[in-house]
């Protein structure tokens, strides 16, 4: 599939190989007629529910939720690029650009913690009760300080109990709000968050509760109320029984949650959609497995921190390691399309699916009232922080948890829009279906979508038999013509989702200080700065600067940098050459570490205090495995422009290459500078964007020109997915517009640069220059 792809945006793109496999799939008809696909964020709510459900009753509609993934804290459509194509659905938290976001699609649950943990010092000096002897005192005037704030209110300590508690985990004032009646506190809570959420127009998400432990049902029910009145939701890191009615989205750190306890509690009526802020950062095996298992049960990945809340979590949050999430993308590339396409179709009740599996153990009953919550809480109510020093292991949790053998159906008809099976087991299984149930005829056939190949199928006796390969499974059951209409629907979506990322992208360019400077250099841990008057060629360099701070009673060292993701797809091993400058001001030390090791890799997530100067290549097979890593490191003291050169001969074929800057220090400056990734074949040929971190290559006029140009091609590919009627020869139109002879070349600034380039232009001007041309595959994005 993948010489079906054509280039852009730095990622290989399957829709047109999707094209391809539509039309195969219908190949015994002339043509092929697609249907129309669902819009985006309008997911269809469960055939077993209601549309209009009651107050009291949770719905994962409330949520926002479109089938794809959530990302805990960072305003993330600011910092992470393309996060479309991560399958980016819901932030706990909240975003920057808050209006913006909300036209792209984010799903936004405003933190909010029912738990009083802040300072006697707030925050930028904007109020000082340090200095009373009286601590009783001043923690209840530093509430008064804080709430009025947050909620514009004064006086609200009245409403609460707090107490002076200088060992405490995130501040020096701990206490508990009364949110058992009615008083000013809850309405300054509640009409706080309704007013923003009306302010910025935010008709997705709601509000989520920490610490939802001991929280009156009498305050859950008056903010669901007004939740519901404007079609939000409301989500709980943890939540005991009783309060599920409220709850739409289910949440707890860790991985609290197994197949078992998400179905069991959906038995009692829990209708939402269950998130695991992972504290752990996954390989993209581990991911793979993760959304395979996890997210077809509607138990949701949110990228989080890894292995620890507040001591480990300032330089382990996830959307400041471009070294995790670049490479789960073509993880996430694959599955969340198919996620979302259940979650569209909706999923029919268990007593109707028309499947069933052969042999003992199939379709387990569920515990209904007998399951236990798994999240812990204290006795204020407080979720219990998961801190181990012991690495998961994500295959073993997936066998143990995974809930037995049992099939979830979405749609009802194969002949109407087609059927998918989850069929959740840990190996191949035999399934049988009711042929008069589910629409069946001699046309259908069955279509395995992990592993995109037609599945032996006998029909017979009024049954239709077929045996998956792996476990679990998801297949589609239609005809060729309805496969491929619905191939084609989940192309068009992901479509849709490269322009409203481009549309993001131009209306916040340069408005928030959280985003990289150049877009393509995504910040690593905390941000960086260009330097135009410290620079070894051309206008910039980019600069990083040590110190030392405080966070949540911790020591920290800063620590800068910038990750740059590419596209590599070697058909066959070739070296490549990575080599870098650096400019450096009284660096103490730059030590060694080496990150193939585990055990090493672990420690670079979460570490605070370390001594590193260098750069490192990441080389992805996409086996699964953590990526291999190859590491530069620079001379520390004081000294001009110092040299390195990584040169690595890959194992086997590279997929996706990333480049790291990595500046750790508590003193000293260093500047970078002159960054290029070459094939050893390709000597004069950078394969990175602004290795010279030169953000004013082109001017805007001729970014818009040319931006203007990619959205009219990503339309017309749109039409084609969505409307048309692809014959052969409709295909081979296609292919002559935009198959693998032409190519787009990228120069570009936040995403918006783009050169449709002939093969008769690039011999005319050459693949080198100072513009340092880079060719990129398109990225698609869900």
């Amino acid at each position: 599939m993948q010489s079906a792809c054509f280039f852009i945006f730095g990622r290989p793109i399957y829709w047109y190989g999707f094209i391809i496999v539509a039309a195969l799939l219908a190949c015994k008809c002339e043509t092929l007629l697609v249907a129309a696909s669902p819009s985006l964020n309008n997911p269809a709510a469960d055939t077993g529910g209601e549309r209009n459900a009651p107050m009291e009753e949770s719905h994962y509609r409330f949520t926002g939720w479109d089938g794809g993934i959530g990302i805990a804290f960072g305003s993330p459509a600011t910092t992470i690029p393309d996060v479309l194509e991560l399958g980016y659905d819901i932030v706990w938290g909240a975003e920057i650009f808050a209006r913006e976001s909300a036209a792209m699609g984010t799903s936004m649950f405003r933190y909010w913690n029912s738990i009083i943990e802040i300072s006697l010092k707030g925050p930028a000096d904007a109020y000082d009760f340090s200095g009373m002897q009286d601590k009783q005192k001043a923690a209840e005037l530093a509430f008064d300080a804080w709430a009025e704030i947050q909620y514009g209110a004064k006086g609200l300590s009245k409403y609460a109990k707090v107490q002076y508690k200088p060992d405490g985990t995130y501040g020096d004032v701990y206490g508990r709000m009364d949110l058992s009646s009615e008083n000013p506190l809850v309405d300054a809570v509640i009409n706080r968050y309704m007013k923003n959420f009306d302010d910025q127009g935010i008709t997705k998400g709601g509000v989520g509760l920490d610490n939802t432990g001991v929280m009156p049902e009498f305050f859950l029910k008056r903010l669901r109320e007004q939740c519901l009145k404007r079609g939000l939701g409301i989500a709980a890191n943890g939540c005991p029984d009783k309060c599920l009615k409220y709850i739409d989205f289910f949440c707890n750190e860790g991985f609290p949650f197994t197949v078992r306890f998400a179905r069991d509690t959906m038995a009692k009526g829990f209708n939402g959609i269950f998130g695991e802020f992972t504290m752990q950062h996954l390989s993209p095996g581990e991911f793979k497995l993760y959304l395979k298992t996890r997210l077809f049960n509607r138990i949701v990945f949110f990228g989080y921190t890894n292995g620890g809340v507040a001591k480990g979590a300032t330089y382990s949050f996830y959307f400041r390691r471009p070294d995790v999430y670049h490479h789960q993308r073509w993880v996430a590339r694959k599955y969340i399309p198919l996620s979302r396409a259940l979650c569209r179709m909706g999923r029919v009740k268990e007593k109707e699916v028309g499947a069933t599996l052969v042999g003992a153990g199939a379709h387990p009953a569920p515990a209904g009232g007998n399951a236990a919550s798994t999240v812990k809480v204290d006795a204020d109510g407080k979720v219990f922080e998961y801190k181990w020093s012991k690495r998961v292991d994500v295959q073993e949790m997936v066998v143990s948890s995974t809930g037995g053998r049992f099939i979830d159906q979405y749609g009802k008809n194969a002949k109407n829009g087609g059927v998918y099976l989850f069929v959740n087991s840990t190996k191949p299984e035999e399934v049988e279906c009711n042929a008069g149930a589910l629409g069946i005829n001699a046309s259908v056939v069955v279509f395995d979508e992990f592993n995109e190949r037609l599945l032996d199928c006998r029909l017979a006796d009024g049954k239709l038999a077929f045996r998956t390969t792996e476990g679990p499974a998801l297949v589609q059951i239609a005809d060729r013509k309805t496969i491929a209409a619905n191939i084609l629907a989940r192309v068009r979506v992901m479509l849709e989702h490269q322009l409203l990322q481009r549309k993001f992208d131009r209306e916040t360019a340069g408005k928030s200080n959280l985003a990289a400077p150049i877009r393509e250099w995504p910040v690593f841990c905390r941000e960086y700065v260009l330097d135009g008057n410290v620079k070894r060629s051309g206008n910039w360099s980019m600069k990083t600067e040590g110190g030392t701070y405080k966070a949540s009673r911790w020591n920290h060292y800063q620590r800068r940098g910038a990750g740059q993701l590419i596209d590599v797809n070697q058909s066959a091993p070739e070296p490549l050459v990575l080599t870098a400058y650096c400019k450096a001001d009284a660096i103490p030390r730059s030590d060694k570490v080496d990150l193939n090791n585990l055990d090493e890799r672990m420690k670079h997530f979460d570490v605070r205090e370390a001594y590193t100067c260098c750069v490192r290549l990441y080389l992805d097979y996409q086996d699964g495995e953590w990526p291999e890593v190859h590491s530069g490191y620079f001379t520390p003291g004081t000294h001009d422009w110092d040299k390195v050169e990584v040169r690595v001969t890959p194992k086997k074929p590279v997929k996706t290459a990333m480049v790291l800057v990595e500046f750790h220090q508590p003193e000293g400056v260093a500047w970078f500078d002159d960054i290029t990734l070459t094939p050893e074949s390709q000597p004069g040929r950078n394969l990175l964007a602004y290795g010279g971190f030169e953000k004013d290559e082109v001017s805007v006029k001729e970014k818009q020109r040319i931006g203007d140009e990619y959205e009219a091609l990503v339309k017309k590919a749109m039409d084609t997915a969505a409307s048309m009627i692809v014959s052969r020869k409709k295909l081979a139109e296609l292919k002559e517009t935009i198959g693998p002879h032409r190519r787009i070349d990228r120069r570009r600034e936040d995403g918006a640069l783009f050169r449709l380039r002939t093969p008769r232009l690039r011999r005319r001007e050459g693949e080198t220059g100072e513009m340092r041309r880079h060719t990129a595959m398109i990225r698609p994005r869900f």
